[in-house]
């Protein structure tokens, strides 16, 4: 459902209560997604898994994305403008959340906490800090038929890269039954967002407070390979978790529930 907001820019922002068991004071969960596809991708399985467990979930579509208002300006939105999408969300909540964000929407939550209070993060196959050209240049060497459909598609300016290379960059791994659904709604990402999260100094990691802090992914992710995900924890003071047989969409993949298992057992561990 919607979360019953003013937003403005009018953000769709989709929201779970927790059920059962719920743990008094427990922060909520702001669910933060990656470039090319909007909140659908946690409301999938994610929100009501955790919602389950007694987690207040919520997950906001950035700006240009999902049914969110801006997607004929979308090419002009950089990372500061998704962070002030979230900022708002979180704002509206009873109490600083707790964040998880995928891709982008790692590299969105790492500017995010230099500037605003968060209890703690999950940053899944993150955009690291230093930027995304390490990530790129490893897949031009590795892959180069693969990177060079994946930059024309986007530098096209079509919707979407085809299915195909979409599955390869993705998924890369295993042929999901629900892929074909997952495909037709990815959409395009902001060339100037693009663009910021190649810049190695966009982020001051300095200012990124201590607080409990988990990094994972998965060993077939093509788009941020396992080493540069190592990095990205590294350079954050602490350690990735690899995942075997897991492509780039952990909340997506037939090995979802292990993903979120060991999400919901790292916060639980962290007393929340």
């Amino acid at each position: 459902m919607n979360f019953a907001r003013d937003y403005r820019p009018n953000l769709e922002v989709l929201h779970r209560e927790p059920e059962g068991d719920v743990t008094a004071g427990r922060p909520p969960l702001l669910f933060v997604h990656g470039g090319f596809v909007g909140a659908w991708c946690w409301a999938e399985k994610f929100l009501d898994w955790f919602a389950a467990r007694g987690w207040e979930c919520c997950a906001p579509s950035l700006r240009g994305h999902g049914a969110s208002d801006g997607e004929a300006e979308l090419h002009a939105y950089g990372i500061d403008d998704y962070v002030t999408d979230v900022v708002r969300v979180a704002e509206a909540l009873h109490g600083p959340p707790i964040l998880v964000g995928h891709s982008m929407g790692g590299f969105v939550v790492q500017r995010y906490m230099e500037r605003h209070p968060a209890m703690a993060a999950v940053l899944m196959a993150p955009v690291p800090a230093m930027g995304l050209c390490g990530a790129g240049f490893a897949l031009a060497a590795t892959n180069p038929g693969l990177f060079v459909d994946l930059a024309l598609a986007h530098e096209l300016g079509r919707l979407a890269p085809t299915p195909a290379v979409l599955f390869e960059v993705v998924f890369g791994h295993e042929v999901d039954s629900s892929f074909e659904g997952y495909g037709q709604r990815f959409t395009d990402e902001s060339h100037r967002a693009w663009m910021e999260m190649c810049e190695p100094s966009f982020i001051d990691t300095s200012r990124i407070p201590d607080l409990p802090l988990m990094v994972i992914g998965g060993s077939e992710d093509h788009i941020i390979p396992p080493a540069f995900i190592r990095s990205a924890a590294r350079v954050l003071g602490t350690t990735a978790e690899i995942l075997p047989g897991l492509g780039h969409a952990l909340m997506l993949e037939s090995g979802w529930d292990e993903v979120a298992e060991r999400i919901d057992g790292w916060l639980r561990a962290q007393g929340f």
